[in-house]
């Protein structure tokens, strides 16, 4: 009989049937269940095996009085009455389960469970669609011997494209299984220590494991599919069960302290994070329980002091906040209000721990977030509501208090040599919000004004010597201008000053040129500029940049384009607002992230409204003011990196290190630009007219298409369209994909959303942000991943990957389109290698094409046609020879 501490309470069947009670069951028939290879899914919805189990003397009987002793604990439960409740639950559970196996008698033979099931629509055997779902999955794994063949058939069957409520029935499953001793020493091999199988577990849930350079293997795929969050009821179940091996008495390592005292210090650095506990006061327990077993004296006492030593031992003071709010919620916590107290007043009152979090904290906008979050944990925590008001209210003051005291400037001078970055962060740390007008903010304006006056300084940034110097320059006046704006007294609009006349900066700060071709000389008049921003709170901090070249104010926005709106570029005939768009009243533009309409870009080309928006940029419509046509313009803004500057359109990366980030992304978006042009004779590739650096980013002006994605297209059609106009739609793409594979480039990303159909009749290609030279042997390739579509080889940037990988890509968008379904992921695949023929689904074609689709779907890239040509090749032969 398993070990048990806690058992939920149950009320009705579903109850009894849902993950918490399958754990509990899971641990109690543990040693029945693991040598069958049974789950408990299967044990309680199947007539055959819950018949074997109950005729097994008083197994069931001793298990359901375990249950009983341990949920009697609860107030107010009789250990009788949960007995009686129990065995009635049993019961109902043998007589629903002959049901199932009389109506599921109905099935097939050859038929699979869950694809009959899901065929049979709305009329499910039993009524109970949820239920028989579980039946299905049951019969589906009961002819499996092993745990890691389960596993297979269960990552085979999770497709959320394919029904949602049978994705969720197979994740429980899943923690079903993983909640298994026996498939735990499978899946992660039988000698590791038990700390180092649940450290590895947490690596697991939170996707941290890497890609093996041969693709996916099974605890790659679970990892890919808890980073996504598509497995929360496993994730919950694996949490459960590291919860309670955290609170059993066997060591987590070999019985050595010190190594002991490491694997609780990983597991903890694993779970406790600035957002929170995982597993909240459950988990915190868990780790007091654990810290505990550590010490020589144990009971309360012990509780007590592993409290304080778990708390102290977190260098990160959000952290400690949370561990010690959570801790208060557990029950064995409750008794220990006045030391979590105690503690929680030590903590926010810590220097160091201020220190660290200040200077070590790269983005103070999560850290200010992150903060106010600890704040509010505390305010919410179970103790005395004053005592937790009045921690929280110091703990607002500490950061003023610790910038004060000086120490930071004298900590900032210790770890940063480079003064342009201490400034920086200084006036990061003021427009934070972490300090406040009547705390330590004054004094911060004056420190950064006392170093910015200063010639020295002047001079130094006058002339960066790199981009990323550049970088950081523009974050500085992007900062000083939010310093002023966030003071108390209003600040007057900035003056446009003519380009060609002397300028006063702020902070007497002259601006380096963002990207322009060689150098810019700007004259600074530094008294007038240092009198105004010595009074910081009435200062008009004007730049050179206050008016960016192309933001065109409402006044000037009618020069080269008087007669068309700055937003759809369509002819105006009457003043007041667009009768096509209905701007300036109304516009999809979003102010402070995206080009005001009317912006105008390399001295040519206006931006108008938005046409689309993704994780790296924008798309306008544009106008060309040389060729008076429209045109498309993709602007790189990956929004997690940098901020549209205010009242203007220029950029600048959040930090340094943001800066590096933006900078890599920035190379990329240029090589797809060049990677277009040197394709424009193609015609089924999107056209590039121009591409050019601005603002501090980069733009790629497009050829503007109007029709509609092959994705759409085929949602119009009803989800599906046949053969011969499939192929109307795709052999042009494999022509132009044949034609980039001739100049040695793959494009990688080919899929319904990448195809567009003009209203002209043209196909056309789209999206080249991942295309990139054919590797060679050994050489790797950035891991770019559209599931369904992506070859197993583009799992890993050790793959092999060349024009067979676009081959997988086009042959699994002539799959949905023949069949109106998503090929299953090679993850899904790489186990249990099963891909429902074209015929079963319903698509009628000769089986010699359907052969050589198949083929092009092959896992080997070897055993895919090698070529565009090959694979049209034999797709025609095998149509006219059908």
């Amino acid at each position: 009989m398993g070990s048990l501490d806690e058992a939920e309470l149950c009320g009705v069947l579903a109850d009894y049937h849902a993950l918490p009670a399958r754990t509990v069951i899971g641990i109690v028939l543990r040693p029945y269940l693991d040598p069958l290879c049974l789950t408990p899914t299967e044990l309680i919805h199947l007539a055959k095996p819950l018949k074997a189990c109950l005729e097994q003397g008083t197994l069931v009987e001793a298990a359901i009085g375990k249950v009983a002793a341990v949920q009697a604990r609860a107030p107010g439960q009789e250990q009788m009455k949960r007995r009686q409740a129990i065995r009635s639950a049993v019961d109902e559970s043998w007589t629903r389960a002959r049901a199932a196996q009389a109506a599921f008698a109905a099935m097939p033979r050859g038929r699979g469970p869950v694809d009959w099931l899901l065929s049979q629509g709305t009329a499910t055997p039993t009524g109970d669609a949820g239920y028989d779902l579980r039946v299905a999955v049951a019969l589906e794994l009961v002819e499996i011997r092993n745990w890691g063949g389960k596993l297979d058939r269960l990552l085979e069957l999770h497709q959320w494209d394919r029904d949602e409520g049978l994705a969720a029935v197979v994740d429980g499953v899943i923690g079903d299984v993983l909640a298994s001793a026996a498939a735990e020493a499978e899946l992660f091999g039988a000698n590791l220590l038990p700390g180092t199988l649940l450290s590895t577990q947490c690596d697991m849930l939170f996707g941290r494991i890497g890609m093996e350079a041969m693709g996916p293997t099974r605890i790659g795929v679970l990892n890919a599919l808890f980073r996504q969050g598509k497995l929360p009821m496993a994730k919950a179940a694996v949490l459960d069960r590291i919860r309670r091996r955290l609170k059993a008495p066997q060591p987590l390592g070999r019985g050595a302290f010190d190594q002991e005292a490491e694997l609780l210090k990983t597991l903890a650095g694993h779970l406790l994070t600035r957002d929170g506990l995982v597993g909240g006061a459950a988990m915190a327990d868990a780790l007091t329980v654990r810290y505990s077993r550590r010490l020589e004296q144990g009971g309360a006492s012990a509780y007590r002091r592993s409290i304080i030593g778990l708390s102290e031992g977190q260098p990160d003071l959000i952290c400690r906040i949370h561990y010690l709010t959570r801790v208060a919620a557990a029950p064995a916590g409750e008794r220990h209000a006045d030391e979590i107290l105690a503690s929680l007043d030590a903590a926010v009152g810590n220097e160091m721990l201020i220190e660290n979090m200040l200077v070590q904290t790269p983005d103070t906008a999560l850290l200010e977030r992150d903060f106010a979050r600890a704040l509010a944990a505390i305010r919410s925590a179970p103790l005395p509501a004053d005592d937790c008001e009045r921690i929280a209210a110091r703990a607002e003051r500490s950061v003023d208090e610790y910038v004060k005291s000086g120490q930071l400037t004298a900590r900032l001078k210790q770890v940063e040599p480079v003064l342009r970055r201490r400034i920086i962060r200084l006036a990061e740390v003021a427009c934070s919000g972490l300090v406040r007008e009547d705390g330590a903010l004054p004094l911060m304006r004056q420190q950064i004004l006392e170093v910015v006056r200063q010639p020295q300084f002047q001079a130094e940034i006058a002339q960066p010597d790199s981009d990323v110097a550049q970088a950081e320059v523009r974050r500085l006046l992007h900062l000083l201008d939010r310093l002023r704006q966030i003071a108390t007294v209003p600040a007057p609009p900035p003056v446009a000053m003519p380009r060609e006349m002397p300028v006063a900066m702020p902070m007497a700060m002259p601006v380096p040129a963002a990207r322009q071709p060689g150098p810019r000389s700007v004259d600074t008049v530094c008294d007038p500029a240092a009198a105004a921003i010595a009074a910081m709170p009435a200062a008009a901090l004007a730049t050179v940049d206050a008016v960016p070249a192309g933001t065109l104010p409402a006044a000037a926005a009618r020069t080269a384009s008087e007669e068309l709106c700055p937003n759809c570029h369509t002819a105006r005939m009457r003043p007041g607002p667009c009768a096509g768009c209905g701007f300036p009243a109304k516009s999809d533009n979003r102010p402070g992230v995206h080009l005001a309409p009317g912006t105008l870009l390399h001295g040519r080309y206006r931006a108008g409204r938005v046409l689309g928006q993704g994780g790296f940029g924008a798309t306008y419509l544009g106008w060309d003011d040389r060729l008076r046509v429209k045109v498309a313009i993709k602007e790189y803004y990956p929004a997690n990196l940098i901020a549209r500057l205010p009242n203007g359109a220029a950029v600048s990366p959040f930090s340094d290190e943001h800066a590096e980030t933006f900078a890599e992304g920035l190379t990329k978006f240029l090589e797809e630009a060049r990677t277009l042009a040197r394709l424009r004779e193609v015609r089924e590739i999107v056209g590039v007219q121009d591409f050019f650096e601005a603002n501090g980013t980069a733009y790629l002006v497009m050829e503007l298409l109007e029709g509609r994605t092959m994705k759409k297209y085929l949602a119009d059609c009803g989800g599906r369209i046949d053969v011969r106009r499939t192929l109307s739609v795709v052999t042009p793409i494999a022509k132009a994909l044949q034609a980039i594979h001739d100049q040695g480039l793959i494009h990688r990303d080919v899929s319904p959303d990448n195809i567009f159909l003009t209203n002209g009749g043209d196909r056309k290609l789209l999206d080249f942000g991942a295309a990139r030279q054919t590797a060679r042997p050994g050489a790797g390739l950035t891991v770019i991943l559209k599931p369904g579509y992506a070859p197993p080889e583009q799992y890993s940037n050790e793959g092999r990957q060349g024009p067979w990988s676009d081959v997988y890509a086009l042959c699994a968008t002539i799959y949905l389109a023949l069949t109106g379904r998503t090929p299953p992921d090679a993850t899904a695949r790489f186990m249990n290698d099963k891909v429902p023929r074209l015929s079963e689904l319903g698509a009628a074609l000769p089986p010699g094409f359907e052969k050589v689709l198949m083929s092009g779907l092959a896992m080997r890239w070897q055993d895919r046609p090698q070529s565009m040509k090959d694979l049209l090749r034999a797709m025609t032969t095998a149509l006219v020879g059908g």
